[in-house]
């Protein structure tokens, strides 16, 4: 009787194996993921400031997500984070698919070159933006030197002006993490087929009717994934906006996660914070959620 117990007990063990090892990664998720995403909106449902002396927090329901449709800065940092997200990612996608197609072939050249270009991705943000800061300086800056000797006036630098802030910041990032997606652009090349490609040859198909009806689909799923990956990153931006313009002049480069971040740490109002926070986690998922709806019906 109790060998057979054993036995059972022992296979429903060998059964539930994957479950046990799945434990420490479920554990690590709680703690990571949902926990934070639970205590975030808890506090979005409180008046919670810093500089209230008891710390006390005063359960307000909704009323910090009503106040933040009522507020002029959030519809300015979500036209400007859409606009940075716009520039940014479709300039990447482009730019990282064109150095990818550039720098497929397996040279020495090439391999040289794909290694240099992910140095500006090794690098922090924030150093990035203190040394592009210190290239768009109006005083002794190479960029506003080179512009000017065009004939284009900037002023007080691409960073000061209305007009070129946010162009300028777009740019940083384009510079930075274009490299990142030219690597998951030639992973996707890495593992096309070389059937398709032979067909359309003895088919008599050019250079670009083979790129435009064989690559361009077949990358796909790589699109999807490039795309995801960077919009998900340019809408948390921080390091660059901090570094750089602080979010001026005016509110020109002022983006959702720099609203955040000046309510909840110069103005420590931490319910509010919380509350605008997670509308940004509910603006990225939609887009997520859409733009995997869409590429899953072009797909089938």
């Amino acid at each position: 009787m109790n060998q057979t117990l054993g036995k059972s007990l022992y296979k429903k063990f060998q059964n539930n194996t994957y479950l046990v090892l799945l434990l420490p990664l479920l554990l690590f998720v709680v703690l990571i993921a949902i926990y934070p995403l639970f205590f975030s909106f808890r506090i979005s449902l409180f008046d919670y400031r810093l500089t209230d002396p008891n710390q006390t927090q005063t359960f307000v329901g909704i009323e910090n997500y009503i106040r933040a449709f009522k507020d002029p800065i959030i519809f300015i940092s979500l036209k400007n984070t859409l606009i940075f997200v716009a520039g940014t990612v479709s300039a990447e996608l482009v730019m990282g698919l064109g150095l990818a197609l550039l720098f497929a072939p397996e040279t020495r050249i090439a391999r040289f070159v794909r290694s240099f270009l992910l140095i500006p991705m090794a690098l922090p943000p924030l150093v990035v933006g203190l040394v592009w800061k210190s290239l768009y300086n109006a005083d002794f800056g190479v960029i506003p030197f080179y512009l000017k000797e065009l004939g284009i006036n900037v002023g007080r630098g691409p960073l000061g002006e209305l007009n070129f802030a946010m162009p300028a910041v777009i740019l940083i990032d384009i510079w930075q993490w274009t490299p990142l997606l030219m690597i998951i652009f030639l992973a996707g090349l890495k593992g096309l087929p070389k059937e398709p490609y032979e067909a359309a040859y003895v088919d008599g198909a050019s250079r670009w009717q083979s790129f435009l009806y064989i690559t361009l689909p077949l990358l796909k799923p790589t699109f999807l994934i490039a795309f995801l990956t960077r919009t998900i990153q340019s809408f948390k931006v921080f390091d660059i906006i901090y570094a750089t313009t602080a979010g001026g002049p005016g509110n020109v480069t002022t983006v959702l996660n720099f609203h955040i971040y000046t309510v909840g740490m110069t103005f420590f109002d931490m319910g509010y914070a919380a509350a605008l926070a997670n509308i940004l986690l509910f603006v990225v998922t939609i887009i997520s959620i859409i733009y995997i709806g869409v590429m899953s019906r072009q797909q089938y």
